[in-house]
């Protein structure tokens, strides 16, 4: 059990950091941050806040993941007295937060394009609007979640399939653990229709949201340039800033979450057909995954320039240096969309 107990360490050593680095985020654009509107605050606090719920999921839940030639098993290692549907359904919830994650990003991604292109429609994030926008990302995530809970539940083909070779890798019986299965083909190279049907909604609630950012972040880099000169120089900078932190934001998951996800989500297909023999312990790239949540709020507060001013003030108060601080106020005309 060496591999779990170290795994979870550094999961929670993630959280740790995702926490701390989320909570400061948030701390200075509620208390400090002056040119920014309402909206867009609420935006960051959310999207800081689902970070530190997605990192401590993964540190209550305990995944893990096993690649063996045409199967993938996600199983639970956590030592919580809950019973084994309890665990499931804590891992199911972890794993929506993938397409929540991207539902998110997409929407920042239409929230900056509006604010270029159609700057009136910004008043329907507002009011019920700012329920609706916080609402959207949880059904992308809610039916990610579901599809995996249904659609990827242990069977006694997919439990024989990986029974040995849980055992021989970790010394655990199958049938002690949560569990959920990928398992494409059955024994005789049929496919399972429930591996495809979960496939086919990751793919579709994945590259809907990943077109939507496509489609925005193209028109916002081909047409910043006009658009920008009905805006002040100040909020010129700022939109620019804003638009390098939404393409970190974007990179961020791409980089943490599904790159390292779409090689061990392929080999259940592609090992039997290529007839290749596999055996990873591919549940240490879910420490890699905890490494988002920080990467972005970090990301964010070093590219836009009143967040690096605002630290820097805060640590020269701080060390009791009295020398004149330049002012990070912008004028009242300043106040970005």
């Amino acid at each position: 059990m060496i591999p779990f107990d170290i795994a979870s360490c550094l999961s929670k050593i993630g959280f740790l950091i995702t926490f701390l680095a989320g909570l400061f985020l948030i701390y200075l654009t509620m208390a400090h941050i002056e040119n920014m509107v309402t909206t867009y605050k609420r935006i960051i606090v959310y999207f800081a806040v689902s970070g530190m719920l997605f990192s401590g999921l993964e540190v209550i839940s305990r995944p893990f993941a096993h690649n063996y030639n045409g199967a993938i098993v996600f199983f639970s290692t956590s030592k919580l007295d809950l019973s084994q549907e309890n665990l499931q359904i804590l891992i199911s919830i972890w794993s929506g937060f993938y397409s929540l994650t991207i539902a998110f990003i997409s929407f920042q991604f239409v929230y900056r394009y509006l604010s270029l292109f159609h700057v009136n429609s910004l008043e329907y994030f507002d009011g019920f609007g700012t329920v609706v926008w916080m609402v959207y990302p949880l059904i992308p995530g809610a039916i990610y979640s579901i599809a995996f809970h249904i659609f990827c539940q242990p069977d006694e083909y997919t439990d024989s399939y990986v029974r040995w070779e849980l055992f021989e890798t970790y010394g655990i019986a199958i049938s002690e653990i949560p569990r959920f299965f990928m398992v494409p083909f059955d024994a005789s190279g049929t496919l399972r229709m429930e591996s495809v049907i979960n496939i086919s909604v990751d793919l579709f609630l994945i590259g809907f949201h990943y077109l939507i950012i496509l489609y925005c972040g193209l028109q916002m880099h081909f047409n910043m340039r006009k658009e920008l000169r009905k805006f002040s120089a100040p909020q010129r900078r700022l939109q620019r800033q804003f638009f390098k932190a939404l393409i970190v934001q974007s990179m961020g998951p791409t980089i943490f979450l599904v790159l390292p996800a779409a090689p061990v989500l392929l080999t259940p297909v592609l090992s039997p057909l290529l007839d290749v023999k596999v055996s990873w312990q591919t549940g240490w790239m879910f420490t890699l995954i905890g490494l988002y949540p920080p990467f972005d709020s970090i990301a964010f507060m070093i590219i836009v320039s009143e967040y690096k001013n605002v630290i820097r003030k805060q640590l020269k108060l701080l060390i009791g240096d009295k020398t004149p601080v330049a002012s990070i106020m912008y004028s009242k005309s300043s106040r970005t969309l």
